[in-house]
């Protein structure tokens, strides 16, 4: 079984989307899509009655938490009823992550038997459509910092939510009790760094991603500089 966890605020039109495109991929795999709706003000809620070809589990947060601790409950859900062969995916509910990636990125754990897989915008057959110039240098500069800092193995997208992990790395994670506070966008980053750092021979594999940012209605919940001194604050003080 695939666990899809979806942290989500105030995409509901993106939402639908994605579930026409997961209805059309549920053919092919077995997929539970876990919705963490983080206190929206849309209609998010009332995709509970949208009909689905896949499981679904459904989670809103009385107050906006933020991206991180959306990530947490999914994880806390996934804990309770996923076993040890199962694959959780992470996926951003804007739609600008392809849905037709998560079938080869199951593969690559399940049959090479890699502990994450990461779909990254930095292989020759990456592409990024529709993002601003601005942005897209951002997300370069910080893959140079991170591979200067934390160097990996063939490692080069260290910021991308879009992943695929292991049941029992996600398990351990838990453990940390305060690992998911007082973070934001930063999140992905630093579970990856806290993998890098405390597990002896992680297998890490990257399969090409195509970015749409044209495709996403609406704009964006990303607060850049806060996000910028966030992940500063994560290469430079903190302890993983």
């Amino acid at each position: 079984m695939i666990f899809l966890i979806l942290p989500s605020y105030n995409e509901e039109k993106n939402l639908i989307k994605i579930f026409s495109k997961i209805n059309k991929l549920s053919k092919k795999i077995q997929i539970t899509v876990v919705l963490i709706d983080d206190c929206s003000s849309d209609k998010t809620h009332s995709l509970k009655n949208l009909k689905k070809k896949f499981k679904f589990i459904y989670l809103k947060h009385k107050e906006n938490k933020g991206l991180s601790l959306a990530l947490e409950s999914g994880f806390k859900i996934t804990k309770k009823i996923a076993n040890k062969k199962d694959i959780i995916i992470t996926m951003d509910s804007d739609n600008t992550h392809p849905v037709q990636i998560i079938p080869k990125m199951a593969e690559e754990v399940k049959k090479n038997d890699f502990d994450i897989v990461i779909a990254s915008r930095f292989l020759k057959q990456s592409k990024v459509n529709g993002l601003s110039f601005f942005r897209e240098n951002l997300s370069l500069f910080a893959k140079y910092v991170f591979k200067f800092f934390y160097p990996f193995k063939n490692l080069n997208e260290y910021t991308c939510n879009y992943r695929a992990y292991k049941v029992k790395l996600i398990n351990n994670l838990l453990k940390k009790k305060t690992f998911f506070k007082n973070e934001d966008f930063n999140i992905a980053a630093k579970i990856l760094l806290y993998f890098i750092k405390n597990f002896k021979n992680l297998k890490v594999y990257e399969v090409p991603l195509t970015l749409n940012y044209q495709n996403k209605i609406g704009s964006s919940k990303m607060r850049i500089f806060k996000n910028i001194l966030l992940t500063l604050k994560l290469i430079f003080i903190k302890k993983l």
